[in-house]
């Protein structure tokens, strides 16, 4: 029997990756080392984090809502949604529309990433109410959504769930950044905000006075930390109070903080790694890590740790969805 539903709302894209030492300037031609495809997008990454990183609790099932195109893409897309055992029933295919697309370049002294999304079929996911209704009617089991900013209707999604299903906890990361989708208003629709500190700032920037951000940003400045930690409580504070209101800064390879209405800030330190590959996907495995353990009944302290060492993980390995870990992968790291 089910006792939790995950549904992650948003992107599927096709990823076209190239390795380089350096990136080309305006109108120069550089030689790359090589080139790869990958599947990709922060909706299918999430859901297959999701997936891979519950394990084989069967009391968890996860959703993808989404849209691909009529083309090769998009079949390979929905075939490895259902290989890692997300029920697709709701990813519609879009005639006469492409994939989305993501064209990623990364540097690989840094692994560092840059990335160009076309949304193709991702443009379209514009859910009607009745879409709504059918993809949440299971109004009797505890219930998480996920959702991010690859797609056009983030907001719609937040306010029919708000209206109609207020037992549903939101969660959020607000990338790419949309400064429209950041107000008070919106952020009492939240349970769950995740950001990493670049995210956290610009979230303080629509949300605050300049005097108060201000000074969030010269303690950031002097101690990334506390800082942080200040700031995840402000924001903390501005979330619907209800449910987890919780909030999540990622601070890349020193770690992240978190604050909830049950705990203050704490700060989790990052698993050691030696060798940083790619980064790409390692903030969607983080925020699947994160809601896996969640649904699967965890403290939120026990799921920031767990999700920490998940995405340590990943970004060890190249491409996104292949390098996301097995829920046994993050358990044997953890103790080591």
């Amino acid at each position: 029997m089910v006792k939790s539903i995950i549904s992650i709302v948003g992107s599927l894209n096709y990823d076209l990756v190239t390795f380089t030492d350096a990136v080309p300037q305006g109108g120069e031609t550089y030689k790359a080392n090589s080139f790869e495809s990958h599947l990709g997008g922060k909706g299918l990454n999430e859901a297959i984090a999701t997936a891979r990183l519950r394990g084989e609790n069967p009391d968890i099932k996860i959703r993808m809502i989404g849209n691909v195109g009529d083309d090769s893409f998009g079949k390979e897309l929905n075939s490895a949604l259902k290989e890692s055992g997300i029920d697709s029933s709701y990813v519609k295919v879009v005639a006469n529309k492409s994939s989305g697309v993501a064209v990623i370049i990364v540097e690989q002294d840094s692994g560092e990433n840059r990335i160009l999304i076309t949304p193709g079929a991702n443009g379209e996911l514009k859910p009607s109410k009745e879409d709504y209704e059918r993809y949440f009617s299971d109004k009797d089991t505890p219930h998480f959504v996920m959702l991010q900013n690859e797609y056009p209707d983030t907001l719609e999604t937040m306010e029919w769930l708000n209206e109609r299903r207020p037992d549903i906890k939101i969660t959020y990361n607000p990338s790419p950044f949309k400064k429209e989708l950041i107000t008070g208003e919106i952020l009492k629709k939240l349970d769950l905000l995740i950001v990493n500190e670049g995210e956290a700032l610009s979230v303080a920037s629509s949300l605050l006075g300049e005097e108060e951000l201000k000074g969030f940003e010269n303690v950031i400045k002097q101690d990334l930390i506390s800082g942080c930690s200040d700031l995840s409580k402000k924001l903390q504070s501005l979330l619907r109070p209800s449910h987890l209101q919780a909030v999540v800064i990622t601070l890349g390879s020193k770690g992240s903080i978190f604050a909830s209405s049950e705990s203050g800030p704490t700060f989790v330190p990052a698993s050691k790694v030696s060798n940083v590959v790619d980064t790409t996907g390692a903030g969607d495995t983080f925020f699947g890590a994160l809601i896996s353990q969640l649904a699967g009944g965890f403290k939120l302290e026990d799921a920031v740790k767990f999700a920490t060492k998940a995405s340590g993980l990943v970004i060890q390995k190249k491409g996104a969805v292949e390098s996301i870990p097995n829920k046994k992968d993050v358990d044997n790291l953890s103790d080591k």
